[in-house]
Parts: C-alpha cells; structure tokens; sequence
C-alpha cells in the first residue's frame, strides 16, 4: 500500500494532527512533538498520547514520524550548544515512543568553524549516547541544503556517520529539495535518478532509506537555498519527479510532503493527489 502523507499541525491539541490528515488524504504523517523553536519538550500525559495512537489506528494513518526541532545542532562549535542539543533531541525520541510513532527526523546541525573531522566524532558521539540512553525508537538524519558548514548535506558523510555510530535504530530521510539545492541529485532524468540510487547503496545502504521528503524547489540546483515549492511547480519539476517515482524504491517508501499547498496554508491534498497519480502511473 502507498504510503503518502505530509508534516501536519497539531496546533489544538496532537490528535488534531490526524483529522488534518483525514483532510487532505494522506495515511502517513509526520508532526512536531513540541514546539520546533524552543528548548522545552513536555511529554505528553498519558490520556492524550493513547487518544492519539487510537486515531490513527482509526484512521490508519501509519507511520508516524516527529521532526526535531531546528534549535538543534549536534556539530556546533558554540559552548554548550551540543550537549543541550543531545539533551533536546533524546526528549522527543521519548515523546516518538510515547506516541508510537516510528522515529524523530532531525538535521545534525553546522559545524561552524570546527574542522570536518571534530565535527562528526562530535556528532558520533552525541548519537551514540542518545541511542544507548534511550532504549527504543528511531533516529533518521536529514540530508541538508549544504550552505554554512552545514553537516549531512552529502550521502558520504551520512554514511559515514551513521555506519560508525553502528546502530540499527539510526537510518537515513531523504529530502528530495534538499539534495537538489545541495547538488547532490541534480539530474531528476530516470538514468540520473538510477545512478542515485546506486550511490545511497554504495555509501548509505538501501536499507537505511526509512522516510522521504518529497519537495520540489524554489531554487535551483546547487544554490545551498532550503525553500520548497509544490510538487512540479519548482524547478525539480513534474517530469523530474515522475520519473523519480517511476522508481519501486522510492514510492515503496513512506513519502512525506513539506510543501507551501496551493493555498500557502501547508501540504494539501492536491499536491497529495498528483504524487499518488505519479506513482500510479
């Protein structure tokens, strides 16, 4: 079965995230388990996350996915920022738990002015105590828009990382606006997009793939530039995603939509409606 959904508000309480979801069609879902721009973290009592797990076990909304929030950085170069972004980052993989949800997708962060190699043991380390401290749930490192520094915008360095921490509970998010704004996937013709997969494989492994973003782009390839456009809008393109999903590996993924929607009130169900066509087609 298709899995195809969209980060979703859970402004009025969590379980409103699953009647937005009801909405605009989608059966996988990713949200915001606290607020993305503060450093508190509340867990849910117990009441409200069982009310969430059975409406999406209603409505069949599955999996579900956090995103961390953008305060953290995993490489900073700045004081404490490091261990208050472990400190943040194990909080909602608690909160991924409580909900049952699949896993926290998050960025590692920049390393600033801190060398290559500092930052990722730094960032292996952090990982690494996070995963032993908290017993279940999954972790996913997004690939970034490549500008300042930033680490995880290639799939070497996510390998890298993710095969030296060497945890099963730690996989890979692709975000299609990304890898295009970063330079990694700039060729989106089916030959293009095969040569990609082989590289995931060869650096990452294809069983590390657990989650996709699918975006299209304000900008265009290699500009470092993190804006997203609806789904053939940008300047990936409808062709360019056709033929991504003309590919089983990808749609046989649970595919997330971080879009502006036709309305600029978020992924709705047309964007929804011409991926599913896509992949059908």
């Amino acid at each position: 079965m298709l899995k195809i959904g969209a980060h979703v508000s859970t402004s009025g309480g969590i379980s409103n995230a699953v009647n937005e979801a009801v909405k605009i069609g989608a059966n996988t879902i990713q949200i915001f388990g606290a607020s993305p721009v503060q450093w508190k973290a509340p867990l849910p009592d117990k009441e409200t996350a069982l009310e969430f797990i059975a409406q999406c076990e209603k409505y069949k909304i599955n999996p579900v996915f956090l995103h961390a929030p953008y305060l953290i950085n995993l490489a900073s170069p700045k004081g404490n920022m490091p261990e208050i972004s472990r400190a943040l980052l194990k909080k909602h993989l608690e909160i991924s738990n409580l909900i049952k949800a699949q896993g926290v997708i998050f960025h590692i962060g920049s390393r600033g002015d801190r060398n290559k190699e500092e930052a990722e043991n730094l960032v292996i380390k952090s990982l690494d105590e996070i995963l032993s401290s908290v017993k279940d749930g999954k972790l996913l490192i997004e690939n970034s828009a490549g500008a300042g520094n930033l680490v995880g915008s290639s799939l070497e360095e996510i390998g890298s990382i993710i095969d030296k921490v060497g945890k099963e509970r730690l996989g890979f998010c692709l975000d299609t606006a990304h890898a295009f704004e970063s330079g990694i996937l700039t060729d989106f013709s089916k030959e293009g997009i095969s040569d990609f997969i082989k590289k995931i494989d060869n650096f990452i492994g294809k069983e590390k793939l657990w989650a996709i973003h699918l975006n299209d782009s304000k900008t265009p390839a290699n500009s470092n530039k993190d804006r997203h456009e609806n789904i053939g809008q940008g300047m990936i393109g409808r062709d360019g995603f056709s033929n991504f999903l003309s590919e089983k590996f990808f749609y046989s993924k649970p595919i997330i939509l971080e879009v502006p929607g036709y309305d600029n009130n978020g992924p709705d169900k047309k964007n929804i409606e011409i991926v599913k066509k896509m992949c059908n087609n």
